[in-house]
């Protein structure tokens, strides 16, 4: 409890539930060994100066629901291991010094929806559900692929479609080189249309030619 000084022993550490050090000027890393506490469910460091990368062990607490290390100087990149806590359902981050891809899966993919300033003041953080886009091609493609007009319905037509154009040109041709009599007839359909353009462009000539003179 703030503002009282307590000492645990043995094992009554083990059995602690909630965990809130926050605004207590507190310095160095987070201790590696607070991921051992596997019945904490409440997790604040909030507001401290605290410095270091937040361990990958931290999804070994798995009954953490609600994490605020917010308003210190973490840097580093977000462990993506924060994914496997099922329970977690609030998470602030905001306001230190990380970097690098926010991960995704799991909780990470709904909490935001929640709480959009849970990654704010974090400007080397990048890839959604931010707007900052991640300079590598490794970013998960989190967008719609029918807003963007990449609907996979419609390009699975649209293959389908010039696949059996191809075809079908590909048929008619092949019938056309070795059947003689289709052969003459598409010939002399190409010459009847031929005739027509060119009366049609005769008459078209002459007639203009007339309105001139």
């Amino acid at each position: 409890m703030k503002g009282q000084e307590r000492y645990y022993y043995n094992l009554a550490i083990y059995n602690m539930v909630s965990i809130d050090l926050s605004s207590n000027q507190l310095t160095g890393r987070i201790p590696e060994g607070i991921t051992l506490l596997g019945g904490v469910v409440n997790l604040n460091l909030s507001r401290n100066h605290l410095t270091g990368k937040i361990s990958e062990k931290i999804g070994d607490m798995d009954l953490l629901e609600s994490l605020d290390i917010s308003g210190n100087n973490l840097y580093g990149e977000i462990p993506q291991s924060l994914s496997k806590l099922t329970y977690l359902g609030s998470l602030d981050l905001s306001h230190n010094n990380l970097i690098g891809r926010i991960p995704s899966g799991g909780q990470l993919d709904t909490l935001y929806a929640q709480n959009p300033l849970m990654y704010d003041g974090n400007i080397g953080l990048c890839g959604y559900p931010l707007q900052k886009k991640c300079t590598d091609n490794s970013e998960p493609n989190h967008s719609d692929p029918k807003r963007d007009g990449h609907d996979p319905k419609v390009l699975t037509f649209s293959f389908g479609f010039g696949v059996g154009y191809v075809l079908g040109l590909w048929a008619v041709f092949c019938v056309i080189l070795f059947k003689r009599s289709w052969r003459l007839a598409y010939f002399q359909l190409l010459d009847k249309a031929f005739e027509r353009v060119y009366v049609f462009l005769l008459c078209y000539t002459a007639k203009w030619a007339k309105k001139d003179s």
